[in-house]
């Protein structure tokens, strides 16, 4: 009996049994403030990250408790629209997620993760499961890792539809009252041209000309009008040490001072303050319109019917007449220009010159320009190359690197025949085996179609007897009308997905034809004694070239051959 007793003794209990381990999650939290003003009333960085901190105690204190969250750190990112993805606090958590750092994202609600319904759909559904992350929007009730999130999802996809149209919605109204301001006279910009600041004036943002910068633009457009070159000019800016643009809204003021970096001034650069009629005093903005609206990212260049002009919205830096004088000037020197590109008397000729795009200097890693000289004999062109920036007079001045077109050329098609030589698929094979990947990513695509169809079906005939049970009194009004506005949310939402997966669709296509002109090109570069820019920009991804003559070549066959990448 005593054997028996400590037998029983020793036998683990049911809780024992039943016990679960509990799984620790290293949590990012993540908060985003939108530029929108109404975000800033409702969804301080501080509100979102209090409520997270509040969600992660109470789950931490369940006596039930299933998993125990740790926080890693916190995301921030202060006055940065959710309908792109491109922030720099976000950044920062998938590169922790990368490193293996983080495995939980936790936000407030799912319009602070993003507002572009595709992208953040993505990233929650396909991205992070794929990284082995869990992902939580705590007012939204969202849980990656819930039992019911498929049934979640659809939810999930709405409320991110919803928060897209709400983003478009806002960058209508935003778009109208920029739109009224700058036709009151308002610099509605961003960053104010140079030689100007911005300063509120009865109720307006004006430009109020800046002494220290307007002397500078004098100089410009005086000496241009003398006929002082562009040279010439960068150069007695360098001497008196003025900050280029880019570099005085860097630091905030025109000279430069112990400790930056002075850099010196490009010739476009000064080309595009001598054509801006923002000198004069006139105004005109609303050259870029937001492609948010169309569903597009960033912005796209207007027509000149959209512009809005207003003379003399603020205090002129030069004359008319010496604007006028130095943009007869300008126009003049482009004319040329083209009749000498005309005459094919260019510096280069581009349909000739077949390493513009790819040929870098391996000294500083800058494009290498191309030059030729033209026997007076036979007329025929000697191309060669050299880093532009060994003519700079700033800190970023390079060695001589110069290199000439038959070197190159030479030794690109020895070391391409070399590899291709190796290879024993022929250009069918190769094509066969990136159409079949991609008929598997259709594949994917097509089913996801047929799923929606199915699920549209189900609803249609869910509505047909709906209806019947209203009309039979089963159904309250209240609980129909409801039904049908929640069926048109859902028939919005399938008509956006089917959109989006056809796009996918072709452009997985697209990619395909694509790489199977690669795949095709690569054959023909085996009996190639002459190179072309097509054949080189298909098999070449980049070319260096050190001043001490090597030459380093990256070829596309790794990244290319087989086909990756998500359509």
């Amino acid at each position: 009996m005593a054997r028996t007793k400590k037998r029983y003794l020793e036998m683990p209990t049911e809780t024992e049994i039943m016990e679960v381990p509990v799984v620790k999650y290293s949590v990012g939290i993540y908060s985003r403030l939108s530029v929108n003003h109404d975000d800033r009333k409702s969804e301080s960085i501080e509100n979102q990250i209090e409520i997270i901190r509040q969600y992660i105690t109470s789950e931490n204190s369940n006596p039930k408790k299933k998993q125990i969250f740790e926080i890693y750190d916190t995301y921030i990112d202060r006055g940065i629209s959710g309908t792109s993805f491109e922030r720099e606090g976000f950044d920062r958590l998938m590169e922790d997620i990368r490193k293996h750092n983080v495995n939980c994202i936790i936000v407030k609600d799912l319009s602070r993760f993003g507002r572009d319904y595709l992208e953040t759909g993505n990233y929650i559904e396909k991205i992070l499961p794929f990284l082995g992350v869990r992902f939580i929007a705590v007012t939204d009730g969202f849980d990656s890792m819930s039992e019911n999130v498929s049934e979640k999802k659809l939810a999930m996809n709405i409320r991110n539809l919803v928060n897209d149209m709400y983003a478009k919605d806002i960058s209508k109204r935003v778009m109208a009252a920029r739109k009224i301001a700058a036709g009151r006279g308002a610099f509605i910009g961003s960053i104010t041209p140079y030689g100007y600041t911005a300063k509120e004036i009865n109720g307006i943002r004006k430009l109020v000309i800046h002494s220290g910068n307007a002397e500078i633009v004098r100089y410009l457009f005086e000496s241009y009008a003398s006929g002082i070159s562009w040279g010439e000019m960068v150069s007695c800016l360098y001497q008196k040490k003025v900050h280029r643009i880019s570099d005085y809204n860097k630091y905030g003021h025109t000279y430069w001072e112990k400790g930056e970096i002075l850099h010196q001034w490009n010739s476009s650069v000064i080309m595009g303050v001598l054509s801006n009629p923002v000198y004069t005093g006139k105004l005109v903005q609303c050259r870029k319109k937001s492609r948010l609206q169309e569903g597009e990212k960033g912005n796209r260049y207007t027509g000149e019917n959209e512009w809005i002009t207003v003379e003399n919205s603020h205090e002129p830096i030069v004359e008319q007449e010496l604007f006028e004088k130095v943009n007869a000037r300008l126009k003049k020197t482009e004319e040329r220009s083209a009749d000498t590109r005309k005459s094919g008397k260019s510096a280069v000729a581009d349909d000739e010159n077949i390493f513009r795009h790819i040929l870098y200097c391996g000294n500083c890693g800058g494009k290498m320009r191309a030059t030729y000289y033209q026997s007076r004999v036979n007329g025929k062109k000697s191309y060669s190359y050299h880093c532009r920036r060994a003519y700079y007079i700033d800190g970023r001045r390079c060695s001589k690197n110069y290199i000439k077109e038959e070197q190159l050329e030479r030794c690109c098609l020895e070391q391409m025949k070399r590899i291709l030589k190796e290879q024993k698929l022929s250009s069918k094979t190769l094509t066969d085996m990136n159409n079949l990947e991609c008929e598997k990513k259709k594949a994917a695509y097509l089913e996801e179609q047929n799923k929606i169809m199915q699920e549209r079906q189900k609803l249609s005939v869910q509505a047909a007897t709906l209806y019947m049970q209203h009309k039979e009194g089963c159904v309250s009004v209240q609980e129909y009308f409801s039904f049908r506005e929640n069926r048109a949310e859902y028939e919005n939402f399938y008509e956006k997905r089917m959109e989006e997966l056809k796009r996918k669709i072709r452009k997985s296509e697209i990619r395909a034809e694509e790489q199977n002109k690669f795949l095709r090109s690569l054959q023909k570069a085996k009996g190639c004694k002459k190179l072309n820019i097509q054949l080189i920009e298909s098999l070449i991804e980049k070319i260096t070239v050190s001043p001490d003559g090597a030459i380093d070549i990256q070829f596309q066959f790794k990244n290319e051959v087989g086909g990756e990448g998500d359509a």
